[in-house]
């Protein structure tokens, strides 16, 4: 047995073997293997004699399985700031539940408008006992959203009179979403608004977290290539030094060199902003009556507040009441006006929002993915992105205006919010 092995071995080992084709091969192989006494067959044999076959080779696979799936991907790597950001969200969320049902009537009386609705519903002790809780804490209205029904925001009396204190007030208003980082979207839409004619200085206006700042931006009568301007500062400030735990800060020093001195005056009983309130439930409220510039700062700032992120600490305090991001309960604010028009940053078809009148689903074609525009939202993007981002917001609302012809739509309201009852 050791000859054999040593013969095979140097057979395949000898250099001058090379095989032209299979045939060759095989009967090269053959004849190895063959006794002695057959050995004048081995040498009459002629690969020649054997018959030539077509043998066809495939590397489909023959089984019916189907193939396995593509390996995972490695997890995305994720800023501080974005890593940050989306774990105090996510605690924010938690502790935000679906509003009680005591004092708010399953929708009954609802006249369309997001005003008027029936509240107080069960019997009169309970009604009596919660009416003194809110009259204490100077609350004088309670409203249900029109397009939300679960969605409840109260305000306070002197907000209310600053609405009725307008004298002046044009349909529809436009409420601009939470958005982070992304308010150059809005600054956008904003600016085309701004040119056509559907935003004048009567047009009521509210806002969350982002959106609430852009509120403030319009009515200061600034441009929004300012404000643009202004938004590349910060991002240039956060890029460079970090974006999680001190956002608020530098946030509130744009502002306060950004916005004329009289920009609470500009703003009251124009301009909604949305903020959450805590304890003792979580419940949305709507300001918009400022007694100075530093109050308006403070209400925007409220307003953007995702715990943890804008500064180092779970809430902030606003007006004696611990709040945080009014995002968070009140996602796009209505406006005073009969009418309003909602704008959301985000595609609203993903997050499957209802009654969205400009987002980037009017132009749905080679845009961001949800999870890109998430990112910048919690961390600033490079200015050649903030630029698309203001692009892309003035196209959007561009669509939306061709199906909107301003004739159509903008009208005096002074009626209506003369009209509205302090509930």
């Amino acid at each position: 047995m050791k000859r054999p092995c040593r013969c095979f071995h140097a057979f395949f080992s000898n250099s001058n073997f090379e095989p032209k084709n299979p045939i060759t091969t095989m009967a090269a192989l053959s004849s190895f293997f063959l006794p002695n006494q057959h050995r004048s067959l081995r040498q009459n044999f002629t690969p020649a004699l054997l018959p030539r076959r077509t043998v066809n080779y495939s590397t489909k696979a023959t089984s019916t399985e189907s193939p396995p799936p593509p390996p995972t991907p490695p997890p995305e790597k994720k800023s501080f700031a974005v890593a940050t950001g989306e774990l105090f969200l996510g605690l924010a969320a938690r502790l935000i539940v679906r509003r009680d049902e005591v004092g708010v009537a399953g929708g009954e009386g609802n006249n369309g408008s997001g005003q008027g609705v029936a509240i107080f519903p069960g019997n009169d002790r309970t009604v009596s006992s919660w009416w003194r809780r809110r009259s204490k804490e100077d609350v004088a209205s309670v409203v249900q959203d029109p397009v939300q029904p679960d969605v409840v925001w109260e305000q306070r009396e002197k907000d209310v009179e600053a609405e009725r204190e307008r004298k002046a007030v044009t349909s529809p208003g436009f409420s601009f979403s939470a958005a982070g980082l992304l308010f150059p979207y809005h600054l956008g839409v904003a600016k085309y608004l701004l040119e056509n004619g559907y935003i004048k200085e009567t047009t009521p206006l509210a806002g969350s977290s982002a959106g609430a700042i852009v509120c403030a931006v319009i009515a200061s009568g600034a441009t929004m290539e300012e404000a643009l301007k202004a938004t590349k500062i910060l991002s240039d400030n956060c890029r460079l030094k970090g974006t999680a735990f001190r956002l608020g800060a530098v946030l509130r020093g744009v502002l306060e060199e950004f916005l004329p001195d009289d920009a609470h005056i500009r703003s009251s009983g124009r301009v909604r902003v949305a903020v959450t309130q805590l304890l003792w439930r979580p419940r949305g409220l709507l300001v918009d009556q400022f007694d100075s510039k530093e109050d308006l700062i403070n209400a925007v700032i409220t307003s953007s507040f995702i715990p943890g992120y804008l500064a180092p600490r779970p809430a902030t305090m606003f007006r004696n009441r611990i709040c945080i991001d009014g995002g968070l309960t009140l996602f796009m604010p209505p406006t005073s006006a009969a009418q309003t028009v909602r704008v959301c940053a985000f595609p609203a078809s993903r997050l499957g929002l209802q009654g969205i009148g400009i987002s980037p689903d009017c132009n749905p074609e080679n845009r961001a993915s949800p999870r890109e525009l998430f990112n910048w939202a919690l961390e600033p993007a490079e200015d050649h992105i903030l630029d698309k981002l203001f692009e892309l917001g003035y196209l959007d609302a561009a669509v939306w205006a061709k199906q909107n012809p301003v004739e159509n739509i903008v009208h005096d309201d002074s009626s209506f919010a003369a009209s509205v009852p302090m509930q």
